[in-house]
């Protein structure tokens, strides 16, 4: 009868686990993502483009905005109520939450150079904060892509 080794018994579980790194992360999400239905796919990618020009356009007063703008302004609007939709009746609204994470970091970023400008030490210190906080969370979702960052 065989010897059974005593260290091949331990289970799976019982063995502790590293973290995966940054680009497994992001690697299992793009896999999700193609495995899923492509309009799930859609919304996600309709999601984060209509959020960074959101954000990009409702930092400034509307009365600076262009025709152009404040209709690019709307329809993002609209886009991202679909999208969301979308998602939410699909149950996936955690496909989004890197992009709703990119929208703090770019307001935090915003709220940065505003309180530098105003000598504002501590606002400045609070919105690097949280500029801190939303890039950790977009790296552990390998989507630093979503704030400029490679």
């Amino acid at each position: 009868m065989a010897k059974q080794n005593s260290t091949s018994t331990l289970k799976l579980a019982d063995r502790p686990t590293a973290p995966l790194p940054a680009a497994a992360v992001s690697a299992l999400s793009r896999l999700d993502l193609k495995l899923a239905d492509p309009a799930i796919v859609r919304a996600v990618t309709v999601y984060e483009i209509a959020t960074a020009r959101y954000d990009e356009l409702v930092i400034r007063p509307a009365s600076t905005l262009s025709g152009a703008e404040f209709h690019s302004l709307t329809s993002a609007q609209l886009r991202l109520t679909k999208a969301f939709t979308t998602l939410a009746e699909a149950g996936r609204l955690d496909l989004i939450a890197p992009a709703e994470t990119a929208g703090r970091y770019r307001l935090a970023s915003l709220d940065c150079r505003r309180a530098a400008a105003q000598s504002d030490f501590d606002g400045c210190l609070v919105a690097q904060d949280e500029m801190r906080m939303c890039r950790c969370q977009l790296e552990s979702a390998g989507r630093l892509d979503l704030i400029g960052v490679a």
